[in-house]
C-alpha cells in the first residue's frame, strides 16, 4: 500500500476520503463500495488514507478505490486521549495537507457512516461561502442551537455553533491558508483539558463558529432521539455515532436492514472473517428507551421542524453564525421541507 505521489492515478480534482487504521479498514471499504455503487458515473475519486498497510479485497478493485499511505508519525500522538478512537481519529486533520496540489475539494467521512443515496458530485461543488469547512451541526444543538457545549464551558467561552466532525466538506487551499492544522496543534498544546472529543473539539475551538452549515441529511446522527425522524428526512448519510455499530449490535436494537448490509458485505469480501458482522440480521430487539424515545420525538417536533426548515434543499447551506430571530415563542402549523412533498404537519415556533 504505497503511493509515492498522490497525483499519480488521480482521475478528478475532488475526492471522497476516509482515514482509518487496519482494524476499521473493512468498514471504510464497505462505505467506499456503497458510494461507488450509488455513483456509477462519478466525477470524484474515492480514497482511504492510513498509516497502516491495508489489504484491499481483490473484488473491490473494480470500485477504483485508492489506498493512500500517510507518512509515519502523528503530531497528535502525544497529549491525546487514548480511548476507542485512538490517534487514528486525528488523521483526518492531516489529509488536506497530503492532497494539496491534487484535490481542490475533499469530502471526509467517518468509517461508521452508511451512504443511502447519491448526490456527492453536487455536494462537492456547492458554494462554501468562503469558509474552509462545511459541516453538519452536532446533534446536541439540533433542538437547542444555543446550547453551550462542554468545550466552551471549560474555556469560559460563550455559546457558538458546534459541528460534528464525522463528515467534513473541506476546501483544501482555504484550509491550508487559514492554517487550521497548525492552530489545532496550538489548541492541543495550550488547552488539552478542553479537547474532550478529539479532532471535533479541536476543529470547533479553532473555527469558533466560522464554518458553513450544511443540511443534516449529510450527517444524520442516528440515536434513540433521532431515529424516527430519519424516515421523514430521508438522510443521504446515516452516521452511527456512539459505541453501538451495525456490525456489533449485540442487542439488535438497530433496524435489521443495517446489520444485513454489513453481513452481506462481509460474506462477499471477507468470508473467513466471521467477526466482522457476527450478529444475525434476522434477530430482533427492542430499541433502547423506546417509550422515552417516542415522547422525545413528540415533544421536539417543533424544534426539529424549525431546524430542518433552515435548509430549502439538501444542497442548501448557510453561515453557521446565523441566529434565528429573538422574540416571544408562538406555536403555529409548519411543514417539513425535507422532503418537501411529505406534507407532514407539525407544531413549530413562528416568528
Amino acid at each position: 500500500m504505497t503511493q509515492p505521489d498522490i497525483r499519480q492515478g488521480a482521475a478528478h480534482d475532488t475526492a471522497v476520503v476516509m482515514a482509518c487504521d487496519a482494524r476499521y479498514a473493512p468498514y471504510a471499504f464497505f462505505m467506499a463500495e456503497q458510494i461507488a455503487l450509488l455513483h456509477p458515473d462519478r466525477t470524484f475519486d474515492i480514497c482511504v488514507f492510513s498509516q497502516d498497510n491495508l489489504d484491499l479485497p481483490a473484488a473491490l478493485g473494480a470500485t477504483g478505490l485508492r489506498l493512500m499511505k500517510l507518512p509515519p508519525g502523528n503530531p497528535f500522538q502525544s497529549g491525546t486521549h487514548a480511548d476507542r478512537h485512538g490517534a487514528a481519529a486525528y488523521l483526518r486533520l492531516l489529509i488536506p495537507g497530503a492532497v494539496a496540489g491534487c484535490y481542490r475539494r475533499i469530502l471526509y467521512l467517518d468509517s461508521d457512516i452508511m451512504p443511502m443515496s447519491a448526490g456527492i458530485d453536487q455536494l462537492l461543488d456547492i458554494d462554501l461561502l468562503g469558509a474552509a469547512i462545511g459541516a453538519v451541526r452536532d446533534n446536541v444543538q439540533w433542538r437547542t442551537p444555543r446550547r453551550r457545549v462542554p468545550e466552551n464551558r471549560t474555556l469560559g467561552r460563550p455559546s457558538s455553533p458546534y459541528f460534528n466532525s464525522g463528515m467534513l466538506l473541506i476546501d483544501v487551499e482555504r484550509y491550508r491558508f487559514e492554517r487550521v492544522l497548525e492552530r489545532c496543534l496550538t489548541v492541543l498544546a495550550d488547552a488539552p483539558e478542553a479537547v474532550l472529543r478529539h479532532d471535533q473539539s479541536l476543529l470547533n475551538l479553532v473555527l469558533d463558529g466560522h464554518w458553513t452549515e450544511l443540511s443534516p441529511v449529510w450527517n444524520w446522527q442516528y440515536t434513540w432521539s433521532s431515529r424516527f425522524f430519519a424516515d421523514l428526512v430521508e438522510p443521504r448519510f446515516i452516521h452511527f455515532i456512539g459505541p453501538n455499530k451495525p456490525w456489533r449490535d449485540t442487542a439488535c436494537t438497530l433496524p435489521p436492514r443495517f446489520r444485513r448490509a454489513y453481513r452481506m458485505f462481509a460474506q462477499r469480501h471477507y468470508p473467513a472473517r466471521t467477526d466482522l458482522a457476527a450478529i444475525d440480521p434476522a434477530r430482533r430487539g427492542w430499541p433502547p428507551k423506546l417509550a422515552r424515545a417516542y415522547l422525545k420525538h413528540l415533544l421536539s417536533i417543533g424544534a426539529m421542524t424549525d431546524y430542518l426548515n433552515r435548509f430549502d434543499t439538501d444542497f442548501s447551506c448557510r453561515p453557521a453564525t446565523w441566529k434565528p430571530a429573538v422574540g416571544p415563542r408562538r406555536w403555529a402549523a409548519g411543514t417539513f421541507n425535507l422532503p418537501a412533498e411529505t406534507g407532514v404537519r407539525a407544531a413549530r415556533p413562528a416568528g
